[in-house]
């Protein structure tokens, strides 16, 4: 099998889509829109560029117009919007303005000279030629000797972060296979457009770095090509998925939509998952509930200056501890703190980053005062409760 990055960052996505596509050869009709509007921005860029190869200049209006002309002639039904309350129009009109912002950053196109356009490339990662990758380079161009830039159109709707660009693999790829079609280029900069928001983000690797990357690459490909199981990896990308209908995470739900109402009542599994979805619901209120009376408990202990509440039949023990509440995920402050705990060297000791567990380390005196100072800092302290349940005791006869 020759590889390319897509199929190895299809792999790292969702094993088992790898499977769908590369393996058992299942083709899927479905096409969904965002692909669909990059490649028509594509096609329109590429045309941009083999106009300007030949003397032609093209106008933001032709760029336009041959762009709406491929739109509505590339158009099929089988093309799907995940996005509620976006249209087909609203789409097009974004891969207009993509193309419109570009034309008019880069015009009249002369920063550097364009060596090929949808380049093809093709290189080993061993010196056995065993495992072999191949990809497109949207834009390959010079603007000076020895300095070569790999060019990436992007039309997706987020913007990524440096450090994301510097760890991107793709055009990395295709920096190996430059260097060894021209070993005495100098300079490789890889640049990428996102057009959305008229962006230009770019980045440069190292000999190490890329060395890195064939090592990784390789593990990559023995553990795919030694692979017996596939297994689904559920992500926000699943959305987008082409394979959902035969997918086992959602085959069942396009099943269910299809069956009449007495044999949905009928169907076994759906009688248990609706059972479950009560119990749960249940359980759920009652976690509720006793989390609040633990609360009033706690409240009434403190008032009495009691630890043990007696009923004629249980007794409630009741103690209390300081403690660190430190953010939780997607909670302000966060982000700052796994920093912190990875810079002190710490992160294997505390990776889960479960509140009261952290509280516990920085209890215990393993840790470097001065590390247990700076993220103390990071917290909020707070008394906690521990309540524990049990029957009462009969005194004794005398």
């Amino acid at each position: 099998m020759i590889y390319s990055p897509s199929r190895l960052e299809t792999y790292r996505q969702c094993p088992q889509k790898f499977k769908f596509g590369y393996i058992d050869g299942i083709k899927s009709p479905i096409e969904g829109i965002e692909a669909f509007m990059g490649s028509r921005v594509h096609e329109a860029l590429e045309k941009l560029y083999t106009h300007l190869r030949f003397c032609k200049p093209m106008t933001l209006n032709e760029l336009l117009t041959h762009y709406h002309e491929q739109w509505e002639k590339e158009w099929h039904e089988a093309i799907q919007i995940v996005r509620e309350g976006m249209t087909p129009d609203e789409y097009e009109a974004m891969g207009a303005q993509c193309l419109s912002t570009y034309y008019q950053r880069y015009a009249p196109f002369n920063q550097s000279l364009t060596l090929g356009l949808e380049y093809p490339v093709k290189f080993s990662l061993d010196p056995e030629n065993r495992y072999v990758m191949q990809g497109f380079i949207d834009r390959l161009s010079s603007p000076e000797e020895g300095v070569i830039w790999i060019h990436d159109y992007k039309t997706k709707g987020f913007f990524p972060t440096q450090p994301e660009i510097d760890e991107d693999r793709q055009l990395a790829y295709y920096q190996i296979a430059i260097q060894a079609l021209w070993p005495k280029t100098r300079t490789v900069v890889l640049i990428w457009h996102y057009l959305l928001f008229n962006q230009e983000l770019q980045s440069k690797r190292t000999h190490e770095e890329l060395e890195a990357l064939r090592q990784e690459t390789l593990n990559l490909i023995q553990e795919i090509e030694t692979a017996v199981e596939f297994p689904t990896r559920k992500s926000g990308l699943c959305n987008w998925c082409e394979y959902q209908t035969i997918c086992p995470l959602f085959r069942h739900r396009y099943e269910v939509d299809a069956l009449d109402q007495t044999t949905y009542t009928a169907d076994e599994g759906i009688q248990w998952a609706e059972r479950l979805v009560v119990l749960q619901l249940q359980e759920e209120k009652t976690d509720d509930e006793i989390k609040k009376t633990k609360e009033a408990l706690a409240s009434y202990a403190v008032k009495k200056g009691i630890e043990t509440v007696f009923t004629k039949t249980h007794q409630v023990l009741i103690r209390f501890y300081d403690n660190i509440r430190f953010p939780k995920r997607d909670e302000p402050g966060r982000a700052h703190l796994e920093k912190l705990i990875k810079s002190k060297g710490k992160w294997e000791e505390a990776s889960s980053l479960d509140t009261f567990a952290l509280s516990k380390i920085l209890k215990s005196g393993v840790w470097e005062p001065e590390v247990v100072a700076e993220v103390k800092r990071l917290g909020t302290p707070e008394k906690t409760s521990w309540i524990k349940v049990s029957p009462r005791k009969r005194r004794e006869a005398r």
